[in-house]
């Protein structure tokens, strides 16, 4: 999946910042589902992506948290790079406080 950046303009030496172009791209998706006869689509990026609800922030947070305290320890598990094995194992069943309801 690429962002593409749409009627963001760059000026000489300054641009958009990240958050502000990011707004303004669409996401041209290349592997669609196994059933689908087109080889890419586009679509609008999810507002998520740069207005995220407060229980995302708190994943991410939790998230970001558990990768500092694993910092700088090196090798593989089960596969994995170990902090992406840490990630995997302590956020396995988390729910952040603030979650959005189930519709």
């Amino acid at each position: 999946m690429a962002l593409l950046k749409t009627l963001a303009p760059m000026f000489a030496g300054a641009g958009m910042p990240r958050w502000q172009a990011s707004v303004a791209g669409i996401q041209l998706v290349t592997k669609p589902v196994a059933w689908s006869k087109k080889p890419a689509y586009l679509r609008n990026q999810p507002y998520t992506a740069v207005t995220p609800h407060k229980g995302q922030i708190e994943a991410r947070l939790k998230l970001a948290s558990i990768a500092r305290a694993h910092k700088g320890e090196t090798g593989f598990k089960e596969g994995l790079p170990i902090i992406a094995y840490y990630v995997k194992t302590e956020m396995k069943g988390y729910k952040a406080p603030h979650a959005l309801a189930k519709e």
